[in-house]
């Protein structure tokens, strides 16, 4: 059974109210106007109460509401494409089309047909685009887009538009559709989506739409009542108190009168608070912390102290002086060996640092680059000095082991490591911590004043100067003595005073007396300093409210519920009918076993993909088991069964729609096209000869509207000049002799300028058709269309009226073709010597016209 509008109203019921509400306004208008908007919006606020007295009622939607389906889409028809610029090698037109019925535009390879067809794919409708639109490639590039002016009809209106590649198309532009074997590789190969919605479904949409629409309307109503006043956020309040525990917990639902309870305070609370201050004034509880404080300094003040006094000893500046002495011993033994081992040195500088720097690098790529697993110096016989890579004498290689030798020795080492030593002590004295401010220090310990003060003070000051004496002596600036450091001060003794007065403080804290007033006092002090912001906290209860409301209403906004039931309603108005559609087509083309068909994918607000499938295997894609044929016949059905689905009346353009099909085929799809030309506009560009017979053959036999349009070759960027009528192989013998004559009148015109070369070769062309034409007439005067070339079978009803044939008949066509055969040949002597004046070509063309119009009415017909 199909989705009907009283399934639809059942449906509903299950909706929210203002939902319900909203389907009635959809089914009553094409679209929800602003106030409609408004309206559904305080609905959907309704089932969630402010206190106000008045409240919306809304409507719920019933069959009543249902409107009239409406008529079909506007049919859009293909008149011309002309001004055509840029377009791969095409003129500029104009490319005309019959308005109504079947349009075959015909032309052989390279005749402009493609180039056509991409004009119509960008800026028509296409499963393929077809990319983009080059301009004629053996001509510089213009640097801008192809282009052309599309005419057409929009029912009865006339309209045009210019078509620039890579801009937006006209939208009822894009309500015509092309099909060629590109977009058929598409339809068969990828998912597709129906670009039409039926009306019903269309309301399914418009009301998750409209649902949408409610729902960001809430969401900006719920940005406007901001968030929570900063006033509240920076409003600390002790949780143990009630005020605390009010706001810590404040919501929708909080209770104004406690509000006001908690903010109201009497004159008897204020001077009981100023007896508890007076009571209180004494706090052991800030006492104590202010001692742990001052512990904690002193404890941190007397390890500093004691690593001052470690570091900076008597004991300590002795063993850097031994270091220093020892530095710079070691540095004049190094450069006393230095100086005696480059003494016979051919070059300066020899155990310099600059040297060690370069022995250092040799070494290391010796060892991991040239050498690998040899120690270093590599002196072997065969080996090369990897400074220079030239092969060791034994007088370098002896030189070389000297060097190894002086770097290794033990005075070289010392100096390195004395010189270490020394740098390790001076950075350790700059690492010393040492407070910047000895007054900061006994303010934090309670020293401000008092011997233990100056002596903690005068400590610090003569520890920075002994440092800064010691730093001097390590960077070679010896100053005078050693300024003395005094003895460490004591502070045990104040440590030990600040503990006890810390266990005297914290057994004040605990007396339950006390702490039953300091609670009593924190809650007074927690509900003044809340009763200021009695109006803010109003005004949050409000917009707290305000937010639940929105909340709910936006609970309700959820389209899961329309898109389902959509998803389910399109699988039967949609999948069935496109499913029936697509067997039918497969069926009028002849494709007789049907190993395909089409299902409907997830949807979403209204949009329902399909795409074809195997019946047999449905996992695996149609286009690996299909013939190219076959696909061809798949995606035609495919894109015929769209269109009747989506109730699109608007033209068609299928450029060579049977190329890749056999002569079984081509039949089936030339009567379904035909077909289909009766209820719309077909255009049909093809080069095949024997399908274009075959279109005329089945329009005449269906009465369909027929044009046809032949384009011709032209010179460098000349081609697609089209011309209405049939092309000159697919005219009949009437249609020839016009065209016979007309060329007739062209050749004499040039005749008369004197161009008599120009003239002879149009004339033997003319000979050349006029023996086509004569080949032409046997077939559909003398025969009476019994056999004809590209006929697809042989008329054996029509034998009958042969019997007039006369030796007459045979004996004039004989001596007519062997006449035109004189004048067409490239032979030598005088057959081609001298071509007929254009009177004799007229009489010639004449002899023809005389003899098919006596035949055909010795049989009767016109």
């Amino acid at each position: 059974m199909p989705f009907t509008y009283v399934d639809l109203i059942a449906w509903s019921e299950s909706l929210p109210d203002w939902q319900r509400d909203a389907l009635r306004r959809v089914l009553g208008q094409a679209q929800i106007s602003d106030q409609d908007l408004i309206e559904l919006v305080n609905l959907a606020k309704t089932p969630y109460p402010n206190g106000a007295s008045s409240k919306p009622i809304s409507i719920p939607a019933s069959t009543e509401h249902v409107q009239p389906p409406p008529e079909d889409l506007t049919t859009v028809s293909l008149v011309a494409i002309r001004d055509i610029a840029r377009v791969n090698a095409l003129c500029v037109g104009p490319i005309p089309f019959g308005i109504e019925g079947l349009t075959v535009v015909y032309g052989g390879n390279a005749t402009g047909k493609s180039g056509i067809a991409r004009i119509l794919k960008r800026a028509c409708q296409s499963r393929d685009s077809g990319g983009l639109v080059r301009s004629n490639v053996f001509e510089p590039d213009p640097n801008e887009p192809a282009a052309a002016t599309i005419d057409f009809k929009v029912g009865q209106n006339q309209r045009s538009h210019i078509w620039i590649d890579g801009n937006p198309s006209d939208a009822d532009l894009r309500t015509v559709n092309v099909f060629d074997a590109r977009s058929a590789a598409v339809q068969v190969a990828q998912p597709n989506l129906i670009s039409y919605t039926p009306q019903i479904l269309q309301t399914l949409k418009s009301l998750a739409d409209v649902t949408d629409s409610v729902a960001e309307t809430l969401r900006q109503e719920k940005q406007l009542l901001g968030e929570k006043p900063n006033a509240l956020n920076e409003l600390y309040l002790d949780s143990n108190t009630a005020p605390g525990t009010f706001m810590a917990n404040l919501s929708a639902v909080s209770d104004k009168d406690v509000l006001e309870k908690l903010c109201s305070i009497s004159e008897g609370e204020k001077r009981r608070l100023e007896e508890l201050q007076r009571a209180l004034e004494d706090d052991p509880v800030l006492k104590l912390q202010l001692e742990q404080v001052r512990n904690k300094a002193i404890a941190q003040l007397d390890a500093v102290i004691a690593n001052v006094q470690l570091r900076l000893s008597d004991e300590a500046c002795s063993n850097l002086e031994r270091l220093l002495q020892e530095q710079s011993a070691t540095k004049q033994a190094a450069e006393a060996a230095r100086i005696t081992f480059s003494s016979n040195s051919i070059l300066d500088g020899l155990g310099t640092a600059a040297w060690r720097v370069l022995w250092d690098s040799a070494k290391r790529y010796s060892e991991k680059h040239a050498y690998l697993h040899e120690a270093f110096p590599v002196v072997r016989k065969g080996s090369v000095c990897v400074l220079c890579q030239q092969p060791l004498s034994s007088e370098a290689s002896a030189r070389m082991q000297s060097f190894e030798d002086f770097v290794r020795t033990d005075v070289q080492q010392n100096a390195e490591d004395a010189k270490t030593k020394v740098k390790d002590a001076e950075e350790s004295l700059r690492l010393l911590a040492l407070p910047d401010s000895t007054r900061t220090i006994g303010i934090q310990i309670g020293l401000t004043y008092g011997e233990a003060s100056k002596a903690v003070r005068l400590f610090l000051i003569r520890a920075k100067l002994r440092r800064r004496h010691l730093l001097n002596m390590c960077s070679g600036q010896h100053k005078g003595l050693c300024p003395p450091l005094p003895r460490q001060p004591e502070l045990a003794a104040l440590a030990k005073a600040t503990r006890d007065e810390m266990a005297r403080l914290r057994a004040a804290s605990q007396a339950r007396e006390r702490v039953t007033m300091e609670s009593e006092r924190l809650e007074i002090q927690t509900r003044m300093r809340l009763s200021p912001h009695l109006d803010t906290v109003k005004a949050e209860i409000d917009r707290l409210a305000s937010v639940s409301r929105l909340d709910c209403a936006l609970g309700d906004c959820k389209t899961h519920n329309i898109t389902l039931k959509a998803r389910q309603a399109a699988k039967e108005v949609i999948t069935e009918r496109l499913r029936s559609s697509f067997i039918a087509n497969l069926s009028a083309i002849g494709f007789e076993e049907t190993p395909v068909e089409v299902t409907l994918g997830a949807g979403e607000h209204g949009k329902h993909p399909y795409e074809m499938k195997l019946i047999p295997r449905p996992q695996v894609p149609p286009q690996d088991v299909l013939s190219e044929g076959e696909r061809t016949c798949v995606a035609l059905a495919g894109f015929l069964a769209e269109l009747e689905t989506t109730g699109n009346h608007s033209a068609i353009v299928l450029d060579d729609p049977v190329s890749s099909l056999d002569h079984r085929y081509r039949k089936r799809v030339a009567e379904r096209l035909v077909r289909e030309a009766k209820s719309r506009q077909v255009i049909v560009l093809t080069h095949d000869i024997v399908f274009l017979f075959l279109l005329r053959k089945y329009r005449s036999e269906l009465h369909a509207t027929h044009e046809e349009v032949s384009l011709e070759r032209g010179y460098k960027r000349n081609h697609g000049r089209a011309t209405t009528g049939p092309p000159w192989v697919a005219m009949p013998v009437r249609q020839r002799i016009a065209v016979l004559r007309t060329d007739l009148a062209e050749a004499r015109k040039v005749l008369t300028t004197g161009d008599r070369a120009t003239y002879e070769r149009r004339a033997s062309e003319i000979y050349k058709r006029l023996r086509q034409t004569w080949e032409r007439a046997i077939e559909e005067v003398l025969l009476y269309e019994t056999v004809m070339r590209f006929g697809d079978s042989v008329q054996t009803q029509r034998l009958a009226r042969l019997v007039d044939i006369s030796e007459t008949d045979v004996e004039i066509v004989t001596k007519e073709m062997s006449r035109c055969s004189d004048f067409v040949h490239d032979e030598a002597g005088p057959i081609n010597a001298d071509v007929p004046a254009p009177d004799i070509i007229e009489s010639d063309i004449k002899r023809l016209d005389d003899w098919v119009k006596d035949l055909r009415k010795n049989r009767g017909r016109s």
